[in-house]
């Protein structure tokens, strides 16, 4: 079955799980179902654990304090969860520990039969290195489409960080089918709009049905108009009562030609052809903005330029 192939990919590909390791996935009622059919296909791996938690309120909410632990004593992770443990502090323990971490947040049988799992990581790694090759010791990001979009940011002193979807080594996390290709704006520097047509990953949102125009001074979110959805964006980032979440900090290029914009997160971010934006916390992409919430906002066919050399025509590497 194509599902189990798909299971076997995230446990060999994109995490070389070997039978000798202690392989823990943790998952909660809403992703069981997943959680499931990973366990049936480790079949082969004697030394491996499912544990089912209450599900968490929001992206990077730390598990119950046994999840934790035993996160602390694995050697290979898959977090099977509806909001992700990414961004979680018992995430960042378990990796210091050399634990290898895959996120597998809000899976569904789908993405499984149809999505970006099925691409060549190997190929795309080759792709997702050039880019970060590129991104590599530049000041200036420029971010254009047709639809209006004219964003500006500086970028020099920001390592790139490139994700490749896999988890092969100790102490490493990998989204798959997400391959991509990251900076960070500096604080204070972002300025222009954003015309969002793709997608914003949260149940209330997903697939943007008409665009909402962002607009960013200073680094920060200061407008938000547009239909439906860009008042639920806004009641969105309102309810969370921290001004950090309106600092835009992160920029991914996503390199996955297999993954498909349909309101998922891995999937979307990984969506080729498009360009995310980070709304919140971003030090896990090299900047200083501590917040408890990290949102994407996704764009379609994006031109990139950094210190005017172009490396994005239309969403397409150049």
């Amino acid at each position: 079955m194509i599902i189990n192939k798909a299971a076997n990919v995230l446990l060999t590909t994109c995490s070389n799980c070997k039978k000798e390791e202690k392989i823990l996935f943790v998952t909660d009622p809403t992703s069981y179902e997943v959680a499931k059919i990973m366990w049936d296909a480790a079949s082969d791996f004697p030394n491996k654990a499912l544990i089912m938690m209450e599900e968490r309120n929001m992206h990077g909410e730390d598990p119950t304090e046994i999840v934790g632990h035993a996160m602390r004593n694995a050697d290979v992770i898959f977090g099977v969860t509806k909001f992700s443990l990414f961004h979680s502090q018992a995430r960042k323990d378990a990796v210091a520990n050399g634990a290898r971490f895959v996120n597998m947040v809000d899976y569904n049988t789908n993405m499984m039969e149809n999505g970006g799992l099925h691409c060549d990581f190997e190929e795309i790694g080759k792709v997702c290195s050039k880019v970060a090759s590129k991104l590599e010791n530049k000041k200036v990001c420029k971010i254009t489409t047709d639809k209006g979009t004219n964003f500006t940011c500086e970028i020099e002193g920001i390592k790139p960080n490139p994700q490749y979807g896999r988890s092969l080594n100790p102490g490493s996390s990998s989204s798959p089918p997400d391959i991509e290709c990251a900076t960070c704006a500096l604080e204070g520097t972002g300025e222009g709009l954003i015309i969002v047509d793709g997608s914003i990953p949260h149940p209330e949102l997903g697939l943007i049905v008409e665009d909402i125009k962002l607009t960013v001074k200073k680094g920060l979110i200061v407008k938000i108009e547009g239909g439906q959805q860009a008042k639920v964006l806004e009641r969105t980032l309102k309810d969370f009562n921290d001004p950090n979440v309106y600092n835009l900090g992160e920029i991914g290029i996503g390199l996955n030609p297999m993954c498909k914009l349909n309101g998922s997160m891995l999937e979307d971010e990984g969506c080729s052809e498009t360009l995310h934006f980070g709304a919140g916390d971003n030090r896990g992409f090299g900047g200083k903005t501590a917040s408890n919430y990290h949102l994407d906002i996704i764009i379609k066919e994006p031109d990139l330029e950094v210190d005017g050399e172009k490396i994005l025509d239309k969403g397409r590497v150049i």
